[in-house]
């Protein structure tokens, strides 16, 4: 995979007990890597990093992305970073404003201080999110589209990303570093467990539907007919790979790229519930709840430029990301609860495998 890029190669992911930290750890496994994690947070129970037994496979460090020290004295061990370490609920943040701006904005400065002090690290890829443009009514979000955000969440991810660019143009570039921004839609796969009930309110919509599905309860959606460009979470991960594989390129080197699903203007999230209930197959529908407040009615998201530049794009389709995410759900919800370290670890790796089967089967560069 990767044209073997990752091989042998020693990695950090931040964030890596996070939902989508766990899973890149895995792939990044599955490509040859010895990986590095840190997460200001011990791994709860319940959760994909220890469903994966993640902790026994790389090499884990709980600390805060915020400690330059610590970050620097990790660094001296790694080729490459991936920094995923966040407050990333957007209802979160709107709660805690000061933790968002801290992490999220201070984090990613500290990050890359530690990167330019750095005598072994060469590459990394940031991720931000595409909720740092400005609304366009729907029509799709380019990455020449200017960064105008409201509200904690979007505004730390903005301001992240002009520390980024300063960092990279001041500092980085001239010292050979190799840096790449990376902007996702909004990303489904098996082992989250924000759901609402869980967050206060702010949860996301499809870990909602199988919370509910699970107790044999019918989800709640809030906002039925707002559109988000949903993606496969191993779809957003092999194009954070993607980008930082050809980073050696100098017309890769630098540049943001925007990772989303082919149906680049969204489906509504009523319609995703009802895929998810009809794929569940126990008769449970979901039912409308009192709106709450979303910054977006329509997003949509066009990923032409990681095609062009990149050669990527997603392997599976709504259909097929609900389909594998739903045989997560349905594996877990079979587990006995006080057994699970590593129980999943078989089933992570046979999706991870398959879905790479599928994006061989499409002649996508990653894959090969």
């Amino acid at each position: 995979m990767f044209k073997d890029f990752f091989k042998n190669k020693r990695i950090l992911v931040t964030g890596v007990a996070g939902v989508k930290g766990s899973w890149l750890a895995l792939e990044l496994l599955e490509a040859g890597s010895h990986v590095f994690g840190i997460d200001v947070k011990s791994p709860e129970p319940d959760s994909n990093f220890s469903a994966s037994g993640l902790g026994e496979k790389i090499s884990f460090i709980q600390g805060d992305v915020t400690d330059l020290r610590l970050v620097r004295k990790i660094l001296k061990d790694v080729d490459g970073i991936f920094h995923l370490a966040a407050v990333a609920l957007v209802g979160e943040a709107r709660r805690n404003p000061l933790e968002t701006y801290r992490t999220n904005t201070y984090g990613v400065a500290t990050v890359l201080e530690a990167v330019r002090l750095s005598g072994s690290v060469k590459y990394a890829v940031f991720i931000t999110t595409d909720k740092v443009y400005k609304s366009k009514g729907g029509k799709v979000w380019l990455e020449t589209d200017p960064l105008f955000a409201a509200s904690p969440y979007p505004v730390s991810k903005a301001c992240a990303e002009h520390i980024i660019a300063d960092y990279y143009r001041e500092y980085l570039r001239q010292a050979g570093k190799r840096i790449g921004i990376g902007r996702a839609g909004n990303v489904i796969i098996g082992g989250d467990f924000y759901s609402s009930a869980k967050t206060g309110g702010s949860g996301r919509i499809f870990v909602d539907c199988f919370d509910a599905l699970i107790k044999k309860q019918s989800p709640v959606i809030f906002r039925p007919k707002f559109s988000r460009p949903y993606i496969y979470g191993l779809d957003i991960l092999s194009g954070y790979m993607t980008l930082m594989s050809q980073l050696d390129r100098d017309e890769v080197n630098g540049e943001a790229f925007n990772f989303g699903p082919y149906e680049q203007h969204g489906i509504e999230n009523g319609l995703l519930a009802t895929k998810i209930c009809e794929l569940w197959g126990d008769g449970v529908m979901w039912q409308s709840g009192p709106p709450r407040d979303e910054p977006f009615e329509k997003q949509s998201l066009s990923w032409e430029k990681a095609r062009k530049l990149l050669s990527w794009q997603p392997a599976y389709s709504i259909d097929e990301a609900l389909r594998d995410t739903v045989r997560w759900y349905r594996a877990w919800s079979e587990l006995n609860k006080s057994l699970n370290f590593g129980k999943m670890y078989d089933l992570n790796r046979s999706l991870i495998s398959e879905h790479r089967q599928a994006a061989l089967r499409d002649g996508v560069l990653w894959a090969k």
